[in-house]
C-alpha cells in the first residue's frame, strides 16, 4: 500500500529544511542517474559506443543530475496555490538552457555574446564534462566543470530554502 505525504507532513518531520531539500534533490538526481545509466547501457551494447574516461562520466552525470534537481527545487518552492504558475517559467528556463548550452550548437561556433550567456548556464559545464568523459576532449578543464556543477547545485538550494520559509509564513 502506497502512502503519500503532503508538503506539510514532510515539513513537520523531525529534520531540518535543508535535510529535507537535500533529500528531495538526491532522489531527483538518483532517478536522473538511473535514466542516464540506461541510456548509456543502450549506447554501449546496441551501438558499440565507448567512454574515454568512465569515472569522469559518473562524476559528471551525478553532479549534473544533482545540480539540475536542485534547480527544480527552486521552482517547486515558489509560494503558490496553483502549480500551473510554476510550470511555464520552469519550462521556459529549461528550454532556454538547452538551446544556449552547446547541446545543439557547439560553443566554439557560437557568437561571442551567445558564448557569454552560455557560460552562465550549468548545463554548459555538464555538456562539456560529458564531452571530456566520452570523447576525451572538451573546451574547458574537467576540474572547472566539476567545480561549477558542485557550486551551482549548492547555490540552487539557497533560494529553495528562502522560498520554503516564505511559503510557511504566508500559510501555503
Amino acid at each position: 500500500m502506497e502512502q503519500r505525504f503532503n508538503k506539510d507532513e514532510l515539513l513537520a518531520a523531525p529534520m531540518s529544511l535543508l535535510t529535507l531539500l537535500l533529500s528531495k534533490a538526491a532522489v531527483g538526481a538518483f532517478f536522473a542517474v538511473v535514466v542516464s545509466a540506461f541510456s548509456l547501457l543502450v549506447g554501449v551494447v546496441a551501438f558499440g559506443a565507448s567512454v574515454a574516461q568512465p569515472w569522469l562520466l559518473v562524476a559528471g552525470v551525478t553532479l549534473g543530475s544533482f545540480s539540475f534537481s536542485a534547480l527544480g527545487l527552486i521552482f517547486g518552492s515558489i509560494p503558490t496555490r496553483n502549480p500551473g504558475d510554476v510550470q511555464m517559467p520552469s519550462t521556459l528556463l529549461r528550454w532556454g538552457l538547452l538551446f544556449i548550452s552547446g547541446v545543439f550548437v557547439p560553443l566554439a561556433e557560437m557568437a561571442p555574446a551567445a558564448q557569454a550567456v552560455a557560460y552562465l548556464s550549468p548545463l554548459t559545464y555538464a555538456q562539456d564534462l560529458v564531452n571530456n568523459a566520452v570523447l576525451g576532449m572538451g573546451l574547458l578543464s574537467p576540474w572547472l566543470d566539476l567545480a561549477v556543477l558542485l557550486l551551482s547545485g549548492a547555490l540552487f538550494l539557497v533560494p529553495s530554502i528562502l522560498m520554503h520559509r516564505r511559503s510557511r509564513r504566508l500559510g501555503y
